[in-house]
């Protein structure tokens, strides 16, 4: 018989065809050129219901008939010869491993999880979060879901089919999961930022001050929270576009001390230097290194107190290569509090700025001599007003120059200043801060790697959904990122070996796992337990999708590679065994039941007794002896 396509839905039985009943195939009787009559198989039975028999049929129904075949399956298209199973792979290792795809099914439910995980694949793989482009980007990767969505699909379900509620219930599981996976005495990197939106139709959507500089568009803040030493995404919020980071603190500070996660300390841009999040920080008891901006009042007291000082003086040499010392200082004019503040001298940055300033004015003063010179309109850059000025008219103008202002400038160069808490040294404020980096690298992952510089979407529940999607794809890259800083690996590229990882589509109208796994990709593959069988039982299950009921089931790996952190509800010992049953005009054949009469019922025809007892026990032994 030629081979079964199990991955079509069934259709009916074509009137002209004959059931057997005996061992389920569909056959047709066919009449050689001598005459004689034999019987040619077309399909196989799926539903014996008299008058209603359905059939999955094979390569010779497809062959003999195929205006019948299109008109049962009119969108079936010749299959892919390759599909890309790497993401796929690595991604459901990683969702096993972490306890990811556990929490977004309880979550989000068994219908929706597959296809949130799709799309963090491709915004970690295409470095994209425009579902316009998801189609055609994954129609030749094996995905989470049993189809390919589309763009309305996905725009429907950010606006629609998933909450704040479910989005919040998340940020809560997954500090549990970070808690309950050693997440103690952690100093925290916490940045705000912005992306342009264009949604007129959201109050998210507001005016402010945009990070990209266009400031035509409306823009949507959000602000995240990262392990400093480590970069791992913590947490996140999304907040108007006209709020100041500042502000936006107060929430996710208030749901990060509900937690009780015993954070050590927080580290902040200069953006969260006002009095309110020095406030907050304190009624929580946490540490603090917080950049300060130039104009701020304690920074100009520590540049008139010890600039001079530090400046190229070795008693105030970090191990950094920087110098700095500290001081306790009032933070604002208007403001009573005082905090510890350190300055800091940094040489080769100061000699940095200072050049640059340099070569900016030089290439001002040459263009406008030259304007002059010509009899031609002459103007000083705005940024430069402060340094350089056109003095008369005409042809009298002369150029001049604020050796005062300039003067003040490069003395300033390489000087900035942090409040900090009481205890910490410049050295170790210097170390904390550095470690800001990893938020940094975080946010430059979601804007350029990511593609979440610009929202595409044009409702409140479609940008708060992509954003939580968003963040869920964040975590997912960091632990390829964090495994491949660990193996020495170049994180990008090693992404996009992944791809060479793949299903061939063979004669036997299957899709048969490839051994051709690049050693990069195995030993990432291996971090987070995925193998070569993982890749064949993937092909197999990815064969066999279109023969389950269930539209979206769960995807995981062998049984014996369960998450790490396992869930409460596990009873020690042998799981019992659980016979499935079957209901009465289901398909499938039906679960045989184990021999032998219920415990407790009573035999409706008892047995008659017996004649013949059988040998007695002590005759038995005589014989044998």
């Amino acid at each position: 018989m030629s081979r079964v396509d199990r991955n079509l839905p069934s259709m009916p039985v074509p009137e002209f065809a004959f059931p057997d009943r005996h061992d389920g195939r569909v056959f047709v009787r066919h009449i050689g050129q001598n005459g004689k009559v034999s019987k040619r198989t077309i399909g196989y039975m799926t539903d014996s219901t008299r008058g209603q028999e359905k059939m999955n049929p094979n390569r010779y129904f497809r062959d003999f008939y195929p205006e019948l075949y299109s008109k049962a399956y009119p969108e079936r298209k010749v299959p892919a010869h390759e599909m890309s199973v790497g993401m796929y792979a690595l991604t459901l290792g990683i969702a096993t491993k972490t306890g990811l795809y556990e929490d977004l099914r309880n979550i989000y439910g068994t219908q929706y999880v597959n296809a949130i995980l799709d799309y963090a694949m491709f915004c970690v793989q295409h470095q994209s979060n425009v579902t316009q482009v998801f189609e055609r980007a994954m129609a030749r990767n094996v995905l989470f879901s049993d189809k390919l969505r589309s763009d309305s699909w996905y725009s429907d379900f950010f606006s629609k089919k998933v909450s704040e509620d479910q989005h919040h219930a998340f940020r809560i599981r997954r500090i549990q999961r970070l808690a309950a996976a050693g997440l103690k005495k952690v100093w925290l990197s916490i940045d705000g930022s912005n992306n342009d939106c264009e949604a007129r139709q959201s109050e998210l959507a507001q005016f402010g001050f945009p990070k990209s500089h266009n400031n035509s568009k409306t823009i949507v803040g959000y602000m995240y929270a990262v392990d400093a030493a480590t970069g791992e995404p913590v947490t996140y919020f999304t907040y108007n576009g006209s709020v100041p980071d500042c502000q936006a603190f107060q929430k996710i500070s208030v749901f990060l001390n509900s937690f009780h996660i015993e954070i050590e300390g927080v580290i902040l841009d200069r953006g969260f230097a006002v009095p309110a999040v020095f406030d907050s920080i304190e009624s929580y008891g946490w540490k603090y290194v917080i950049m300060l901006p130039s104009d701020v009042y304690a920074h100009k007291q520590m540049m008139q107190d010890h600039a001079d000082e530090i400046r190229w003086h070795s008693d105030y040499l970090l191990d950094s290569g920087m110098f700095g010392t500290a001081d306790t200082k009032q933070l604002f004019r208007t403001n009573e509090r005082k905090s510890r503040t350190c300055l800091y001298f940094d040489g080769a940055s100061g000699s940095e700025q200072s050049m640059k300033l340099i070569r900016k004015i030089l290439s001002e003063r040459r263009k406008i001599l030259k304007a002059i010179a010509g009899g031609n309109k002459a103007s000083v850059s705005r940024d430069l007003q402060k340094y350089l000025s056109i003095d008369g008219q005409g042809p009298d103008r002369t150029l001049r120059m604020n050796s005062a202002a300039f003067d003040e400038s490069m003395s300033s160069k390489g000087f900035f200043s942090m409040a900090v808490s009481e205890g910490i040294s410049p050295s170790l404020g210097d170390a904390l801060y550095r470690m800001r980096d990893t938020s940094e690298t975080q946010f430059s992952i979601l804007k350029t790697q990511e593609g979440g510089a610009a929202t595409y979407v044009h409702f409140t529940g479609g940008i708060l959904s992509k954003f939580a999607m968003l963040f869920i794809s964040s975590i997912v890259r960091f632990e390829i990122m964090r495994v491949c800083k660990v193996l020495e690996l170049p994180t990008n590229p090693t992404i996009q070996s992944l791809s060479q990882v793949t299903l061939l589509y063979s004669a036997e109208e299957q899709y048969e796992a490839v051994r051709n796994v690049p050693v990069d990709v195995r030993k990432l593959f291996s971090a987070f337990s995925v193998d070569q069988d993982d890749l064949e039982r993937i092909a197999r299950e990815y064969n066999s999708r279109g023969n389950t009921d269930a539209k979206n089931p769960d995807r995981r790996l062998s049984d014996d590679k369960k998450t790490v952190i396992q869930s409460n509800t596990h009873k020690r010992g042998r799981p019992r065994k659980i016979t499935p049953v079957i209901a009465e005009g289901e398909g499938g054949d039906r679960v045989k039941s184990k021999g032998g009469r219920p415990k407790g019922k009573k035999d409706s025809k008892p047995r008659k007794p017996r004649s013949d007892k059988g040998v007695p026990r002590k005759k038995r032994k005589e014989i044998k002896n």
